[in-house]
C-alpha cells in the first residue's frame, strides 16, 4: 500500500514548494546512504571518498531545506543562534549546518574528536539526540510529501522546533 500511495502522490518534479524540494533532497539522499552501506570502502577508496562527499552534499540540502520550513513555519519560535559565535569566520560557510549534522552522525556512531575524546564522550549524548530527531522530521516530513494535500501538521511543527533547539545545542 505504501508503494501505492508514494506512486499515486508524489509530489511533482516541477513543484517549487519546499516539502516537495525537500522530498526529492530526502529521497536522494537515501539513495547515496543506502549505496554507502553496502559499499566496501577498503576496495574501492576513492569512491567512498566520493560517496562521503555526495553524501554530506545530501545532508546539507536536506537540513537546509528543514531550516528554511522553520523559517517559514515558525519563524518567531526560532532557538537562538549564539552557536554560531563559537565557530572562527573560517568555519561559518554556508553548509555549516550540513557539517554539523554529519559531525553528529560521527558522534553519535562512535567517533571521537581527533584528539579531543572526553569533549567526544560529553558531546555523544547530544549527537544522539540530534540524529534521532531529524529522522524523525525526515519521516514526518516524508509520510506528509506523500499526502494529497500536504501541510506543516502540529507535530510537525514541535518536531522541528525541537529538532531546532537540539540543533542549536
Amino acid at each position: 500500500m505504501d508503494s501505492f500511495r508514494k506512486w499515486l502522490y508524489r509530489p511533482r518534479r516541477d513543484d517549487q514548494s519546499l516539502l516537495a524540494q525537500f522530498y526529492y533532497a530526502d529521497e536522494e539522499l537515501n539513495l547515496v546512504a543506502s549505496e554507502l552501506d553496502t559499499f566496501d570502502g577498503r576496495k574501492d577508496p576513492e569512491r567512498c571518498t566520493a560517496l562521503v562527499n555526495q553524501l554530506r552534499h545530501c545532508q546539507d540540502k536536506v537540513v537546509s531545506l528543514c531550516m528554511s520550513m522553520m523559517e517559514a513555519v515558525i519563524p518567531g519560535e526560532r532557538a537562538n543562534r549564539d552557536f554560531r559565535a563559537k565557530f572562527p569566520d573560517d568555519v561559518m560557510q554556508e553548509n555549516l549546518a550540513g557539517q554539523l549534522w554529519f559531525g553528529a552522525e560521527c558522534l553519535a556512531a562512535g567517533s571521537s574528536i581527533l584528539n579531543r575524546e572526553s569533549e567526544s564522550s560529553r558531546m555523544r549524548p547530544l549527537a544522539k539526540a540530534v540524529t534521532k530527531t531529524i529522522e524523525t522530521v525526515r519521516n514526518l516530513l516524508r509520510e506528509q510529501c506523500l499526502k494529497p494535500v500536504p501541510e506543516y501538521t502540529e507535530k510537525i511543527r514541535e518536531s522541528l522546533k525541537i529538532f531546532d533547539r537540539l540543533f542549536s545545542e
